[in-house]
């Protein structure tokens, strides 16, 4: 009955106006940015000049910035293998065996989440160091599949406790060992729920700024996202124009990659809320 009173429908209305300014009003002001030039970025003018492609054309045509897409995708694409693979394994054994530990080894693996990263920083970086991986890609890629582990092993853990044990025990009947059954079983029935993973891995790997800023240095191996802070703004520019260009350009990817995943990366990730 309250839902349906004037006062009610007026007050979800304000709400929804003032959160879809609060999203939508920045991303519209970076488009703005963009397309106009470079003698114009700083005029409060709002689509009111005539708009360039110019912007565009100066970071497609910048080596630089096709160097740290590649980077990146390489990255990216790695990480989220390696850690869909790694939590599909620690979620199978979570679910399907049982051992001395096995409890309090997966409280351990979620409590990790409640550590701040700027934290965990300090320690990555030493071990990293000691490692001689400072500057390598292998740095990048443990640490992003460390994040995504704890995540991802719930998630698939919530999927793999699905699945009747009574078809399990048939397969080892047939002769299949634990890691036939992942692959052929097991797998297949968990489909959304890697996908989710590995959707939620590469996002956070291609968006990562403080870790690929410290423990890859070398201008040729930076990744997206220090490269273009370090390409377009500093101490003496700050060329907002192209900055914006830039991050339209490098967002396309993963756009594409969500609106074409969506559906398997919803029902990951509230079937692992909902079932786990």
């Amino acid at each position: 009955m309250f839902s349906r009173t004037p006062g009610f429908r007026a007050f979800i209305l304000i709400a929804s106006l003032v959160i879809g300014a609060f999203i939508f009003l920045p991303l519209l002001w970076m488009i703005n940015t963009a397309l106009k030039p470079q003698d114009k970025t700083f005029t409060l003018s709002f689509f009111s000049t005539i708009p360039t492609l110019g912007n565009f054309k100066n970071v497609l045509l910048d080596i630089r910035i096709l160097t740290y897409l590649r980077n990146s995708l390489v990255v990216a694409v790695l990480s989220s293998f390696f850690a869909t693979f790694v939590s599909s394994l620690a979620g199978y054994s979570f679910s399907k065996f049982r051992y001395r530990g096995k409890k309090t080894f997966m409280i351990t693996i979620m409590l990790t989440q409640g550590f701040p990263h700027a934290i965990l920083l300090l320690t990555i970086y030493t071990v990293m160091r000691r490692l001689n991986l400072l500057d390598n890609y292998l740095s990048l890629i443990l640490s992003f599949i460390t994040f995504t582990l704890p995540v991802g092993t719930w998630t698939l853990k919530s999927y793999f406790d699905q699945i009747p044990d009574a078809l399990l025990e048939s397969a080892k009947i047939d002769g299949a060992n634990a890691l036939r059954i992942l692959r052929s079983i097991i797998a297949p029935l968990a489909v959304p729920g890697m996908i989710s993973i590995a959707i939620y891995s590469f996002i956070w790997s291609w968006n990562d700024l403080l870790y690929s800023l410290t423990l890859v240095t070398s201008a040729n191996k930076r990744t997206l996202a220090p490269g273009l802070i370090l390409t377009y703004m500093g101490e003496f520019q700050s060329n907002w124009a192209n900055m914006m260009a830039a991050s339209i350009v490098v967002s396309i990817p993963v756009t594409l990659m969500f609106i074409f995943l969506q559906r398997y990366f919803i029902q990951g990730l509230t079937t692992g809320a909902v079932k786990g």
